[in-house]
């Protein structure tokens, strides 16, 4: 009898800088996670069927990941979401809080601790 090959779970990573995205998926690839990519809020939105975990960065030009986060919850999206940022501030992380995200993440962030808590934040 075969044995199924385990599961990649989808994580839904949304920026819009194209490289931060693809060093983010290759990262998360090599980790046994199946990234997928949006660059723009709206391809986010469409993106979300299927996702286990979504990572949005803050900055962004159309809306931020403050908002974006609140329409993904807007949405009944009831899965994990990370925002992470370079932005600096205290207030950060009450923030995302605020708009529905399970946690904030500072850049630069060590690409252990942040497959971790992707990790953690999958398995609940």
């Amino acid at each position: 009898m075969a044995v199924a090959a385990p599961s990649r779970p989808p994580i839904l990573l949304v920026d819009d800088d194209a490289e931060i995205c693809q060093f983010l998926a290759t990262l998360l690839d090599l980790e046994g996670f199946e990234p997928r990519i949006a660059t723009r809020p709206d391809d986010a939105l469409g993106a979300l069927p299927g996702a286990e975990a979504i990572l949005i960065d803050l900055a962004m030009p159309e809306v931020d990941g403050f908002e974006l986060c609140r329409r993904v919850r807007a949405t009944g999206f009831s899965r994990p979401i990370i925002i992470v940022s370079a932005r600096p501030g205290a207030d950060l992380p009450a923030k995302a809080a605020a708009a529905g995200a399970d946690e904030f993440v500072r850049k630069p962030f060590d690409n252990a601790d942040l497959v971790a808590r992707v990790r953690r934040h999958v398995r609940r």
